[in-house]
């Protein structure tokens, strides 16, 4: 080719890119002037009609309605709340909401899928009219693409390759992209919502069963348990081919007899050869103690238990119900082991409480941890964990993004799922479900499943999930979680094969 006519092709190209350009420009105009520079936002019902904003927050919240609804806007990168309730009423789509000016955000809420309620932690591009499950859904499949050696990878609950996974949801994006009509895109998004959720999952749960087995399995005793029953609720934990962590929890340390009782289950762990962590305090008992019983019981606890491999240092910090006494409670307790000769070699362990829109948005996770923490309490723990109750709080698809951001948070600290329970009394009220709606058994298991999967296929995770009701889920119902949570962080043997199945 002469010069003179490759001159004339790269011309030709370069009018071509800038005329693709310039149309990509024009319709960026187009619709945020169409939108009048907002989001509005589609979804459909199980008619295939487009709801409005009743029926998208009655979706959003299992039926509740306004009293229950957690929508929040939140920082893309460090999950903080920017603002609760974002979504309005609009006659031209389900809901519209308005954009920060100066930070990239994005939309959680609560949302059903066949698996049962997920965060849905949406990226929101600019100002235009969206499927909302699409966007959902593209941002799962897009933090996936960040994976690496994802090809080989094998759900145990479906059998099928991650890869295969993710081809549905590529599939059935591509099919939103080919529908302009607003309820039809709709419906085809909540497909592609659907098989983004189920390639998270399977991808969890896939890692989980590769990973390297250095993270500890652990549960919670809220009771001392005796010598025999110690071994027996051990005993299916250990087919994970994990270290095993049981966390205690002190009801009353000025109670000589059940310190005795816990200074017997804690030899009994040891000789199982489990690792024990002490709580402090339990975040009910953090608010009502006063400042004399609480630190008599530290010092009680640091006494009792010189030989404690960990201690939680605080316990659901964050919760609306702590008071403004908790951080500082915490801070002196961790001052305190860290000090002492007996305890200064144990791990400490902070634990968070989870919510990106349910309660107050100062009491939201990452807003407490950025505007609350003193730094000095970060700088002490060795751990900073995350308590999670989905029937209150759903997770489900958004736990690895949630991680990340906790992670994110830690700096070089390990992070872990410190506290985890799903179906007690106390905790059924709440208007979420997963697993199944009806069925609390069913449920319990699938979340055991899912979210401990989620933490330990990470490489920065030190424990999970520290199953809180495990003695009495164990012993007490019919289908215990022990052996689901051992499937759940099967680590691979020598020769690459996870040690049991899923």
């Amino acid at each position: 080719m002469s010069r003179r006519r490759a001159l004339g092709a790269l011309a030709v190209l370069v009018a071509a890119v800038v005329a693709v350009v310039v149309h990509a420009v024009a319709l960026l105009r187009r619709r945020e002037e169409v939108t009048d520079g907002l989001v509005l936002l589609d979804a459909t019902g199980p008619d295939g009609t487009l709801l409005d904003l009743d029926g998208l927050l009655d979706a959003v919240t299992n039926g509740v309605g306004q009293d229950e609804r957690d929508d929040a806007l939140l920082d893309a990168e460090t999950l903080e709340v920017l603002s609760l309730a974002p979504l309005e009423p609009d006659a031209r789509a389900s809901a519209r909401l308005a954009l920060p000016e100066d930070t990239r955000a994005c939309l959680s809420l609560s949302w059903p899928t066949s698996a049962g309620y997920s965060a849905l932690l949406v990226d929101l591009p600019g100002p235009g009219r969206y499927a909302l499950a699409e966007l959902a859904a593209r941002s799962l499949h897009e933090a996936q693409e960040d994976e690496r050696d994802t090809g080989a990878l094998i759900d145990p609950v479906s059998g099928m390759t991650v890869e295969a996974l993710r081809e549905r949801t590529a599939a059935a994006l591509d099919a939103c992209r080919g529908t302009e009509e607003p309820a039809s895109r709709a419906v085809r998004a909540a497909a592609a919502l659907e098989a983004a959720c189920a390639a998270q999952s399977g991808l969890d749960r896939a890692r989980a069963h590769s990973a390297p087995g250095t993270a500890l399995l652990g549960v919670t005793f809220t009771h001392p348990p005796s010598a025999p029953t110690v071994g027996r609720v051990l005993e299916p934990l250990t087919d994970a081919g994990r270290d095993l962590l049981v966390r205690l929890v002190i009801t009353d340390a000025s109670d000589d007899e059940e310190m005795t009782a816990w200074r017997s289950c804690l030899d009994e762990l040891h000789a199982q050869g489990a690792k024990a962590m002490v709580q402090v305090c339990d975040s009910i008992d953090l608010s009502t103690l006063d400042d004399e019983n609480f630190n008599r019981r530290l010092d009680r606890l640091i006494e009792a238990f010189p030989d404690a491999d960990a201690w939680e240092t605080g316990n659901e910090i964050g919760g609306d119900w702590l008071g403004e006494k908790a951080i500082k409670r915490t801070l002196k307790a961790t001052r305190r082991l860290s000090e002492s000769p007996q305890t200064s070699a144990a791990t400490r362990v902070l634990t968070l409480y989870y919510q990106l829109g349910q309660g107050q948005a100062e009491n939201s996770t990452f807003t407490v941890a950025q505007d609350a923490l003193a730094p000095e309490l970060l700088e002490l723990s060795d751990v900073v964990g995350l308590s999670v109750y989905p029937q209150w709080h759903p997770l489900g698809c958004a736990a690895d993004r949630v991680l990340d951001a906790l992670s994110a948070l830690a700096g070089d600290r390990l992070i872990a799922l410190s506290e985890l329970g799903y179906g007690a009394e106390d905790l059924d009220d709440g208007p979420w479900w997963y697993g199944s709606p009806t069925d609390t058994s069913t449920g319990r298991a699938v979340v055991a499943r899912d979210l401990t999967a989620a933490a330990l296929g990470r490489h920065d995770v030190w424990a999970a999930p520290l199953w809180w009701y495990y003695l009495e889920d164990e012993i007490e119902s019919v289908a215990g979680v022990g052996s689901v949570l051992a499937n759940a962080a099967a680590a691979p043997s020598e020769g690459g094969e996870a040690c049991c199945g899923g």
